[in-house]
């Protein structure tokens, strides 16, 4: 498939004041460890037996919490309880809303999780990543990016400003490749995700839309990458603070 994909950094929204018509929802898991017991009752059988095979405490909480908050969000938007929203999953592995006109994204890191719901005909994706001071991100780059993405991180001094361009990256490919639906079965040097105008030549079907937007937002303790099918202004929602 032939693809154009234009990527910026855009202002944290909470600090600019920006606002928006696609609403991100982000936040931590550790503002509702006192809720779980409720979140986790409405969760499908299947969310409830992946959920119960986590073997940390940090990765059970993030996971019943967003699932839970997206149903939350689904059932305010729908009008339809959400322990009765049906979600299931299509052969490239992207979850859909059964009989349902809407899409969403979700991804999570750790303690940190973030979403995003559109119309049912818009192709979207969001990923989300804490910076970890550990990762090995130069030799990841030398097998993930492509030469300019390579350069590009180089070109930075300091290391901490290379490690958050590796993540900045990152995160948009992973936010591309869940909109598109193919996963990461593609050879990630092709998705290049550089400031501006990329062309991307990629393996799988062609979509209706072949034009995306990526936007990525630069926070503290993590990067957040939202990829669309159509022209978007995001508007952050931090359900920390709003359903804590």
């Amino acid at each position: 498939m032939h693809l154009k994909v234009y990527c910026q950094n855009i202002e944290d929204p909470l600090s600019s004041g920006l606002s928006g018509d696609l609403e991100v929802y982000h936040g931590s898991a550790d503002s509702f460890v006192n809720r779980l017991s409720g979140f986790y009752d409405l969760l499908s059988d299947n969310e409830k037996s992946r959920a119960d095979r986590f073997k940390h405490s940090t990765d059970y909480d993030c996971y019943v919490s967003v699932h839970a908050l997206l149903r939350i969000e689904l059932s305010r938007i729908l009008g339809i309880k959400a322990r009765s929203i049906k979600i299931g999953t299509a052969e490239t592995g992207k979850p859909f809303i059964q009989g349902v006109d809407r899409s969403f994204s979700l991804s999570r890191t750790k303690n940190l999780f973030a979403f995003v719901i559109g119309n049912g005909n818009q192709y979207m994706g969001i990923d989300i990543e804490q910076i970890k001071p550990e990762i090995d991100f130069k030799n990841i780059s030398r097998n993930y990016f492509s030469v300019n993405e390579q350069q590009l991180i180089l070109s930075f001094n300091n290391i901490s400003d290379q490690k958050r361009t590796f993540f900045e990256i990152w995160t948009r490919k992973e936010a591309l490749l869940k909109a598109i639906g193919i996963g990461i079965s593609n050879d990630l040097v092709k998705v290049q995700v550089l400031d501006g105008e990329n062309v991307l030549d990629l393996v799988g079907k062609q979509l209706s839309n072949h034009v995306f937007k990526i936007d990525t937002v630069r926070k503290k303790e993590a990067i957040i990458s939202i990829a669309s099918s159509i022209d978007f202004i995001p508007k952050f929602k931090n359900l920390s603070f709003i359903l804590s």
